[in-house]
């Protein structure tokens, strides 16, 4: 029987939680109040298990207590001292509700952003798709290029993002993310490069595979994307750092790397972010004064441009509600001094 090829898992059901019908029995290491708080706590954990889909044995891992204590806790029939193992359930449920609420006062990065370099990105997706070519985008780290390519992918039909990594970086690990993100169905390593195909034959003209996090793969990798753009006429973007691109202008050994290098229909490159697309991401975050605008503006110019911008203004947010003030530039200068990451100048 086929199984579908993939990195990860798909998830199990929600578990359910059914509230347990008899209360625990009073008894001398045992009392009415007892049995009131294992009430209220059954509720809490039901509650918060639910919402996280967690299983009892998961539950109970996570509160560091015998998976039978715990079955047994729940059900109400735990012979032990009620109020011990009570203590027990609710020191964790408090750490999971302050786990929550901190995670709740955590600003929230803004959504996508069309800026200028997005709309390069899209322009050169475009071509890619229409012509059924294979494009390169090269973008310094931090710039909105894995934004961008899903962006893409979530408002264009018969685009597929898969991100390669270390671990993906072979030609089979390459079809196991491109099979995943195409919806194909094949147990048959050997037969994989083909059903692939034959998806993207079905799709027709029109069909786009942008390979993100590209610097990773190996080179029998980039050439197999090569033979889907030459056999079944779709565009392919190989989106990373510039070293996917050295690796084409630094080596020369063999026809492969010829037919790669002439095959490369168009190139988007930048090595720095533009002020005008760090201004608006700034302006996003909700940030007008111009000093701040100013320090934030100096962060992103820095390795690593929008994402050291948007980790910044979290703990500065972080700061200043802390505080109980407005965000100012010193809450920004503290959070970047807080991060470590490196000088101010």
């Amino acid at each position: 029987m086929n199984e579908r090829i993939g990195t990860s898992q798909i998830k199990n059901a929600s578990p359910t939680w059914e509230r347990p019908f008899k209360a625990p029995e009073l008894s001398a290491n045992r009392t009415k109040d007892d049995v009131t708080t294992w009430w209220s706590l059954v509720d809490r954990v039901i509650e918060i298990a639910t919402v996280n889909g967690f299983t009892k044995s998961e539950v109970a891992r996570r509160m560091q207590m015998p998976e039978g204590t715990f079955s047994q806790w729940f059900s109400g029939k735990y012979a032990g001292r009620l109020d011990t193992t009570n203590k027990q359930v609710e020191q964790w449920l408090l750490a999971m509700e302050e786990q929550a609420g901190l995670a709740a006062s955590i600003p929230t990065s803004p959504g996508f952003i069309k800026t200028r370099i997005s709309a390069e990105i899209t322009e050169t997706l475009a071509w890619a798709q229409m012509t059924a070519d294979m494009v390169m985008i090269t973008l310094a780290a931090g710039n909105g290029k894995t934004a961008a390519c899903r962006h893409y992918c979530a408002t264009r039909p018969h685009a597929y993002l898969a991100t390669i990594s270390p671990h993906t970086k072979t030609v089979h690990g390459m079809l196991v993310e491109l099979a995943a993100e195409l919806d194909v169905q094949e147990h048959n390593p050997a037969k994989l490069t083909r059903k692939i195909g034959m998806k993207l034959q079905r799709i027709g003209s029109g069909s786009l595979l942008i390979i993100d996090e590209a610097q990773n793969l190996v080179d029998d990798a980039i050439n197999q994307l090569r033979h889907f753009v030459d056999v079944y006429q779709c565009g392919v973007a190989l989106v990373g750092n510039n070293e996917v691109y050295t690796r084409f202008t630094k080596r020369s050994d063999g026809p492969s790397y010829d037919q790669l290098k002439s095959r490369l229909g168009k190139r988007l490159k930048r090595d720095k972010p533009r002020v005008e697309d760090l201004q608006a991401f700034i302006a996003a975050w909700g940030v007008a004064d111009l000093d701040c605008v100013k320090l934030l503006t100096g962060i992103g110019m820095k390795g690593g441009a929008l994402r050291q911008i948007d980790k910044t203004l979290k703990l500065a947010s972080m700061l200043a509600m802390g505080a109980q003030e407005p965000l100012a530039k010193q809450h920004i200068e503290a959070a970047w001094k807080n991060r470590d990451v490196e000088d101010m100048a």
